[in-house]
């Protein structure tokens, strides 16, 4: 039994007569999780097809043994995977490590390595054990506990609602989350905060499975900063997640949207993309609320798609939000993303917009998660905004 965390646990068993099913079989279908399994006798090592993102591997690479992934650990971790390989083959006693993945191509993943022994009479002839991708919990704990540091000190009561809510604001929004797999599709999203201290910004994004198959990709950006701006971003993210599931077009969602903006305390406005992607015929309906465009690439040329003119979420009552569709191809990827991306300092928003687009298409092909890593990293806005990105690949 292999303690998880969160109240979870893995079992795994073997039988020496291997009569019954794999442990690999018998995991592969819990959620988050990883399973390999090492035949010392034969010397083969089988991973699950979790496995190989978390390492930033494909599918059709070989599986790494225990003992040889430590070149592909943060150094100071590899003494980690040491101890747990010392205790497999010398006192046969199973354990954990939490260690960081060093990823191909740039990008770290933070990884929980469970392994127990396998034993025939006292000889051990092989390990079974699971990965299991923990970043996204890392990223949320070290935002609250952050928070809970920083308002320990605080003096003013300012600041104790500042660092609150910034707390919740990365609990909600964590600057690198393990999204779901919708059908169709494969997303990665990043959130970078506001530069300036105790800042705390108006982004958000939502990727969503919705029952009718469709799929729900928004991101929106609440003008302005502070708690007013972090409050309104938490009541229209979790509105428009409400009111996807009525199975109404983008438009339609987005003209109530503006209705619950202009009902929001402080009186706030937004700009905001909702796109629907149905797996059925890979189709996207979109509508945008005064948002940065969407980014096609396709074929390793990126442009900009035009929608609908429509006016800021909380401008204008009753006001009509159009809606545009398109087609999409295997092999597409979508980059939504926020104004901090791409605003920089004396240069209007075309050039940016253009600087964006070329630098998409000087990105070498990858996974999602890779190029949202590259995307951030050489994120273009230099005006210490906070930045949010989904990135969109369709399979």
């Amino acid at each position: 039994v292999l303690p998880l965390g969160g109240g979870r646990a893995a079992v795994m068993w073997h039988a020496d007569d291997r009569r019954g099913p794999p442990v690999t079989r018998a995991l592969a279908r819990l959620d988050q999780l990883a399973v390999f399994e090492e035949d010392l006798v034969a010397g083969t090592t089988v991973w699950s097809a979790q496995a190989y993102p978390v390492f930033g591997l494909h599918p059709e690479d070989a599986a790494v043994p225990l003992r040889s992934l430590g070149a592909r650990l943060h150094p100071e971790d590899r003494e980690r995977l040491e101890g747990l390989l010392g205790s497999l083959t010398d006192r046969h006693e199973g354990g954990q490590v939490l260690v960081r993945v060093l990823r191909p191509g740039g990008g770290m993943r933070r990884v929980r390595v469970a392994a127990e022994p396998v034993l025939t009479g006292s000889m051990l002839t092989g390990i079974t054990g699971v990965f299991q991708d923990v970043s996204a919990q890392h990223h949320t704990e070290v935002a609250l506990t952050a928070t809970y540091d920083q308002l320990s000190a605080a003096r003013t009561e300012a600041e104790l609602r500042d660092q609150l809510v910034l707390g919740l604001q990365h609990a909600i929004v964590p600057e690198a989350p393990a999204l779901e797999t919708p059908p169709g599709l494969r997303v990665a999203a990043r959130y970078r905060p506001a530069a300036a201290e105790y800042r705390v910004g108006g982004d958000w994004y939502d990727v969503q499975s919705l029952p009718d198959g469709k799929v729900l990709v928004t991101v929106g950006d609440i003008a302005g900063h502070g708690i007013g701006s972090a409050t309104a971003m938490i009541a229209l993210r979790g509105a428009l997640h409400g009111l996807a599931f009525t199975g109404n077009s983008p438009g339609r969602l987005m003209e109530w949207l503006n209705e619950v903006t202009l009902r929001t305390p402080g009186q706030p406005t937004a700009t905001a993309v909702c796109a629907l992607f149905d797996p059925a015929d890979r189709s996207l309906a979109w509508s945008g609320a005064g948002h940065p465009p969407v980014l096609l690439l396709r074929g390793g040329r990126a442009r900009f798609m035009e929608d609908a003119s429509n006016v800021l979420l909380g401008a204008l009552p009753g006001a009509g939000y159009g809606e545009t569709y398109t087609g999409l191809r295997s092999g597409d990827t979508l980059l939504l993303y926020t104004d901090g991306f791409v605003e920089r300092r004396h240069v209007g928003l075309d050039e940016s917009l253009e600087a964006l687009r070329r630098a998409v298409e000087r990105l070498p092909p990858g996974p999602a998660e890779e190029l949202a890593d590259r995307l951030m990293a050489a994120v273009l806005g230099d005006t210490d905004d906070d930045t949010s990105l989904v990135v969109v690949q369709v399979t």
